[in-house]
């Protein structure tokens, strides 16, 4: 019985993944790239910062940066793309953004690496607000949530590439008898660099003619504002602890780099089989108690971080607690896409990248001031709290609208 349900739920899957179409694989091969080259970059970033004797508190003010730039950006970049060809916009975008982390990494002045952080932050906001609109343009209702889940799936394929070439190269360059800090450096030049090629797959996209656009009207506001609070909670809590996990495990359990690569590693190949999973129980649950389900249960993740001095208990919550709070992520913005209207999509995406973005950069910095007079383990509980608020918030909002399956 179990294997015929399985070999169903994989012939299930097979049948979904043939229905893409071109456009949409072209896009998929750009996320791998895109996805390779920035998880090997933010893997390393905050530890080359710190080896040129940055504070948690100016690293989470870089951070903050970076994000602001996405904030900014998010509703025009939306409205561009309602105007202009994606794939035009996405060659533009791309080597703008390489450029920006080169210039991050190639100073050790704070002021010109949080300009360079702000530019990458504006232009890397493109493909994140471009990617709903164009994979809702080039494919069908049956195959839309394997299409979202894979997308982001294939991000945390490349992200366990880049972060195991991330974790091992700087100790490679190492030996050859160059500085640590150089090290990092060279490495954030290669992951950089792999960003651009991105570019050959968007080159490839064959994309129809921009019909005359209508001015923007928003009918579904109330619908879209309570899409975008629980997005606006979850990164507040983020912001506070996630992007210092790496910080973390070097300073709290003295872990090798090239260890806490194949942490973030494994992380990743458990947050792509919760990515694999979360379309199959959606269609039996339906998306938001999906959604709803995979947060809870990852709070006491979250919060055996926070308790633990063992680092293998931390291991095992860091694995299990990104797997779980990040599987249904794709299915709550292909929720969010199904409800507004055909023209408030590009719109509603880039409030979904904002409330995410502006809350992970509003709370950066706070995170960092609290991990650099206190400890890493305030940050961690105060995101249990915020992810539970937003929890509820989804089960508040929409549980009873998501009556049925899918």
């Amino acid at each position: 019985m179990l294997q015929q349900r399985l070999s169903r739920g994989i012939r299930t899957y097979i049948d979904n993944l043939q229905l893409f179409s071109r456009n949409a694989r072209l896009f998929l091969a750009g996320t791998f790239f895109m996805g390779m080259g920035f998880s090997g970059f933010m893997l390393l970033f905050n530890l080359y910062l710190k080896s040129i004797g940055f504070p948690e508190g100016r690293i989470g003010n870089i951070i903050s940066a970076t994000t602001l730039g996405t904030v900014i950006m998010a509703i025009p970049a939306s409205v561009i793309i309602r105007r202009f060809p994606i794939k035009r916009l996405l060659l533009i975008a791309t080597p703008i953004a390489t450029f920006s982390y080169l210039v991050q990494v190639s100073t050790s002045t704070y002021h010109i690496i949080l300009a360079g952080g702000f530019m990458a932050g504006f232009s890397v906001v493109f493909s994140r607000v471009a990617s709903g609109p164009f994979f809702m343009r080039n494919s069908t209702a049956k195959e839309r949530p394997y299409l979202f889940s894979m997308q982001f799936a294939l991000s945390l394929v490349a992200g366990i590439v880049g972060n195991l070439l991330a974790g091992f190269m700087p100790g490679y360059i190492e030996r050859l008898g160059v500085a640590p800090f150089l090290a990092y450096r060279y490495t954030l030049y290669v992951f950089g660099l792999l960003v651009t090629a991105a570019m050959i797959p968007y080159f490839l996209i064959k994309e129809k003619p921009v019909l005359r656009v209508e001015k923007l009207r928003i009918h579904s506001i109330r619908l879209i504002l309570k899409l975008f609070i629980p997005g606006l909670i979850v990164g507040i809590g983020a912001g506070l602890s996630i992007p210092f996990l790496n910080l973390y495990f070097k300073d709290v359990f003295r872990t090798a780099t090239n260890v806490i690569g194949l942490f973030y590693g494994g992380q990743q190949v458990l947050m792509i089989v919760g990515l694999l999973v979360a379309p199959v129980i959606a269609e039996r649950i339906g998306k938001i108690r999906t959604v709803v389900l995979s947060q809870l249960v990852s709070i006491p993740f979250l919060i055996m971080l926070g308790l633990t001095t063992n680092i293998f208990f931390a291991v095992i919550a860091f694995l299990v607690r990104a797997a779980l709070m990040n599987m249904a992520q794709p299915l709550f913005t292909n929720y969010a896409m199904e409800k507004v209207k055909h023209d408030e999509q590009p719109f509603t995406n880039a409030l979904l990248v904002i409330a995410w973005t502006a809350g992970w950069g509003a709370s950066a910095s706070v995170g960092g001031f609290l991990i650099e007079r206190f400890s890493y383990s305030i940050p961690f509980f105060a995101t249990s709290v915020l992810y539970l608020i937003s929890t509820f918030v989804i089960h508040f909002f929409f549980a009873k609208k998501d009556l049925t399956a899918g």
